[in-house]
């Protein structure tokens, strides 16, 4: 694995760069001024040198990526001093630093990552929630926030995500045992380590297309889908009906009966991994059930359907799924066109989903019930761009970061 080394940011880093611009431009005007006064062939060719050297010069700092290197710094030295991150004080006619954070960043092209971190000194500075302001200096979206013994570092994505293409059912990679999803070509869903996901957005977002690809996904991992459709959209119903591993259902009388199975086989897989744990097996032994997992479309759709108790039922149903169904191979998937529904606001529930996909433009609300209160202001910046939106997994990602779903040719998944 490649090692990327930090570069320190000090109150003057890279200033002899520009120095040598001013040079260099001094001496090329001071060669052009000379030829045009001489005329002296001496003089041309000290104007080509100059010019070649230009070109060298030029080369060099591209080369050895001295020009990004010293634009990144800058634009944090900025920060650091138009923010007060930092303290002068006036000596005779100088204005010296007496203090300036212990500030490094490294650039990690395999992972598309810019890393900021910055060391704490437990001074009156605070440097914690600087990613706001670092986002809009830089220009970049921040990813994650990681505070360590010590440290705390900011991560931002170093270009704009790129987008999957699946031209066929070749793009899609799964087999069977397997547990990781590739949904971007920097993101990755192990869905038995990040159990249970809710993908939200409204109409034209691209959210049924990227919920077939997941399908899709996972039916060549070998798991079991059951599709509960309560609204019955066509193109769902059709997909579902070309593929034998998925039970399709939409009336609710045999939503209720297909979880209900679903609930006595999580029941009896409880039983087997007690025995086992009496036999003498660890308790963190994977035991290999074959994994299922049921998704539902339009979960608070079910309020208005069902009668009251058919619905208090399914839904304890589907809680208990979210909450124990994970060591039983048993995940659950949860799709809605908003996020202001009253079930996605209930923290613990929530607090069990482990990957979390906001699809198009939403309100601080929607965001907040979503991913948590801390996260309302968030947004996606890439306005009317169907398939994009905003991801979190539990675990790895400290807040939602950018996301846009695969792009599906047409016909690959019918």
């Amino acid at each position: 694995m490649q090692k990327y080394s930090f570069h320190k940011v000090r109150p003057y880093s890279y200033c002899w760069l520009k120095w040598v611009y001013f040079l260099y431009i001094a001496l090329f005007c001071l060669a052009i001024i000379s030829y045009m006064i001489t005329r002296k062939g001496a003089a041309l060719f000290g104007t080509v040198a100059m010019i070649l050297i230009g070109v060298i010069f030029i080369a060099t700092i591209q080369h050895t990526k001295l020009y990004k290197a010293r634009k990144i710094t800058r634009l944090i030295q900025k920060h650091i001093k138009e923010n007060g991150l930092c303290q002068t004080e006036i000596r005779g006619r100088r204005e010296i630093y007496s203090f300036y954070p212990a500030t490094e960043w490294r650039i990690d092209e395999s992972v598309n990552t810019l890393y900021i971190r910055f060391r704490l000194t437990g001074n009156k500075i605070n440097l914690r929630g600087l990613e706001t302001g670092l986002a809009d200096r830089l220009e970049k979206v921040c990813l994650n926030v990681y505070e360590r013994r010590g440290y705390i570092e900011y991560l931002f994505g170093l270009h704009q995500e790129e987008q999957l293409v699946i031209s066929s059912q070749e793009d899609i990679h799964g087999e069977s045992g397997q547990t990781e999803i590739t949904l971007s070509p920097s993101g990755i869903w192990d869905y038995r380590k990040i159990p249970h996901f809710l993908v939200v957005g409204g109409t034209g977002t691209g959210k049924t297309t990227f919920v077939r690809f997941i399908i899709s996904t996972l039916l060549k991992c070998d798991v079991r889908v059951l599709y509960l459709d309560v609204k019955r959209d066509a193109e769902m119903e059709r997909f579902c009906h070309g593929n034998v591993a998925i039970t399709y259902a939409y009336e609710p009388q045999q939503i209720a009966e297909e979880i209900a199975n679903i609930t006595d086989e999580m029941q009896t897989r409880t039983a087997d991994v007690a025995e086992m744990e009496n036999r003498g097996i660890d308790k963190n032994y994977q035991f290999n059930f074959n994994p299922v997992y049921v998704i539902c479309d339009e979960i608070i759709l079910m309020k208005l359907v069902f009668p009251d108790k058919l619905y208090k039922e399914t839904i304890a149903q589907i809680n208990a799924i979210i909450v124990s169904g994970r060591s039983k191979n048993i995940f659950a998937g949860l799709i809605s066109q908003s996020g202001l529904a009253e079930y996605f606001g209930n923290s613990g529930i929530r607090g069990n989903i482990g990957l979390k996909v906001a699809l198009g433009q939403m309100s601080a609300s929607e965001y907040s019930m979503i991913f948590g209160n801390e996260f309302s202001d968030i947004k996606n910046l890439r306005y009317g761009e169907i398939g994009s939106g905003l991801i979190m997994r539990n675990g790895i990602d400290s807040r939602p970061r950018e996301f846009v779903a695969p792009y599906i040719k047409k016909g690959v998944l019918d």
